[in-house]
């Protein structure tokens, strides 16, 4: 108990005596080191920036190339399958041909 009672004695001496001092000391140094603290959170936020932009320009070439790519697969298969279809049209009048020839009555 004794050396609770010394120290607050001490602690109110030293803020007696010493106070001012310690006020203008700590609010002197707190000022700097927000004012740091609040740079450092500046260049954190510029470089996360830059980050994210770069990243988006990224994908987006990304996307682009992999839109271009499925453009043009799907420009071939709508070539094949247009040929298919082509190819199918003339079979399919062929045989249709050969039927009406088959059925119609030679004269």
């Amino acid at each position: 108990m004794l050396r609770v009672v010394v120290s607050f004695l001490a602690g109110g001496l030293v803020m007696w005596l010493w106070g001012d001092q310690l006020r203008h000391y700590s609010n002197t140094k707190a000022r700097e080191v927000r004012a740091a603290a609040a740079d450092r959170l500046q260049v954190v936020a510029d470089r996360a920036g830059d980050m994210l932009d770069r990243t988006k320009d990224r994908a987006g070439t990304m996307l682009d190339r992999t839109k271009d790519r499925a453009v043009s697969t799907l420009d071939r298969t709508k070539d094949r399958a247009g040929g298919a279809l082509d190819r199918t049209k003339e079979q399919v009048s062929s045989a249709l041909h050969a039927g009406q020839d088959a059925i119609r009555p030679h004269v």
